[in-house]
Order: C-alpha cells, then structure tokens, then sequence
C-alpha cells in the first residue's frame, strides 16, 4: 500500500519539516546573538513551527495537480504518515528531552542548549517551568505512546502495510493523543488560565491553541485511515 510519486508533494514537506528542524537552532543562535527582544524572537518561531505543522501534516489535502489521480485513502494516507512520524519525533525529541532535563531547563534560561525549550516556556506555557507531578504524567505517557506508535511503524513498514498489528498500534496513539490533548487544554482552561497569558493574542490563540491543533484534528484522521486500513488487511488475508 505504497503511495504513489509527488514531486509537489515531497517539495511541500521538505520545506515545511525541514525548516521546523532548522528552527531549533537558527532561532536559537538568533536569540543570542542578533540583539533582537527574545519575545520578538520568540514569535517568530512559534509561527513558523505552527505554520510548518500545519503546512506538513496537512499537505496531501492541497490541490496538488500531481495528487488530483490519488484517492481518498491515498490522501489520508498521506496526511497520517507525516502526523504520526512527526507527532512521535516530537514526543521522543523535545518532550522527552525535557522530561530528563526539565530542572536543569528551569534555573537555564540565559544558555543557548536550553533555549528550545524556553522559547515555548517565554510567553507559552509556564507548566513547562513549573512542572508539577500530573504535568510531568502527561509528558511521561506522550513518550510512551511514541514507543508504542514507533513499534507500529516498525511493523508497518516491514510488512509492506499487511501486518495488522501494526496498524493497531498505531490507532492505539491515536485515541491517547486525544485524551492527552483534551487533558492538556482542558486542565489549563477549568483552572483559569494560570500558566498562559490571556491578554496576548499571540500567546494564548498562536502558542496555546494553534501550535497544538494538529493533535485536536489528526487523531480523528489516523482512526479513520486505521478503519479503512483494517478492511483492507483482513480482506487480504
């Protein structure tokens, strides 16, 4: 169940992952040493990551003239895949690093090596600075859940898509992405907003609410491709 060549298509990710991959240091060092406002600095990123999500994750729904011959499954397919690789890079990246380094993080805001993570905590979401125990649990289940996707990727891949089990894993993220996000949200905004700025549009609408979007919407894809992939491995078989 391979998909079929897109060069617009892989244009589209290319550039949309790979600049999130080069925003982590590029804004870094520009934090640092190009004596812009950190805040200002700050912005820039999280537009360019949210956007780069968004533009990524999303891509194969554009009318892409090379995509115009694709199915319905393809399409999804093709939105899946960049979701869930980049959801459990995420996890297994940033997340995890903070999680092993979240008290060195805390006292390191003026270090370089720190500042991926500050970027977010400046103006974002202060539970990343003040990690209390069910916040650390959310992060600690987001890593898992990436293990759990990666092994079904594994499966996945090395079948050629005819592996069942695989496919399950990876519905399996799905459903906790979704509980975790809707806990990440849902907590924040039943205690007032305590960790977020509500007064900045770019703070609660931009970092907040946009740049975790994907996680709100994708969940439902992956379900819906897994059901679709399902049929098509058990008729198969």
């Amino acid at each position: 169940m391979t998909l079929p060549r897109s060069r617009g298509l892989r244009i589209i990710w290319t550039v949309a992952f790979g600049s999130l991959a080069l925003a982590f240091p590029v804004y870094s060092y520009l934090a640092f040493h190009s004596g812009v406002d950190r805040p200002f600095i700050a912005d820039a990123m999280v537009v360019q990551v949210t956007a780069a999500y968004f533009l990524g994750i999303f891509a194969a729904f554009l009318p892409i003239p090379s995509l115009r011959t694709w199915t319905r499954f393809q399409r999804l397919q093709a939105v899946v895949l960049p979701f869930v690789i980049c959801s459990y890079t995420t996890h297994l990246s940033w997340e995890l690093g903070w999680l092993i380094l979240h008290k060195a993080i805390a006292g390191a805001r003026d270090a370089v090596w720190a500042y991926p993570w500050w970027n977010y905590i400046d103006g974002g979401d202060l539970r990343y600075l003040h990690a209390e125990p069910n916040f650390l649990m959310i992060e600690v289940l987001s890593v898992i859940n990436a293990c759990v996707g990666v092994t079904g990727l594994v499966l996945l891949f090395r079948s050629t898509f005819n592996d069942y089990r695989g496919t399950l894993l990876v519905m399996s993220t799905a459903v906790t992405h979704t509980v975790l996000t809707w806990y990440y949200y849902g907590t924040e905004i039943i205690a007032g907003f305590p960790s977020i700025n509500t007064d900045s549009v770019m703070d609660l609408g931009v970092k907040f609410i946009l740049l975790n979007g994907p996680w709100l919407i994708a969940p439902w894809l992956v379900l819906g491709w897994g059901y679709a992939m399902l049929k098509k491995q058990f008729a198969a078989s």
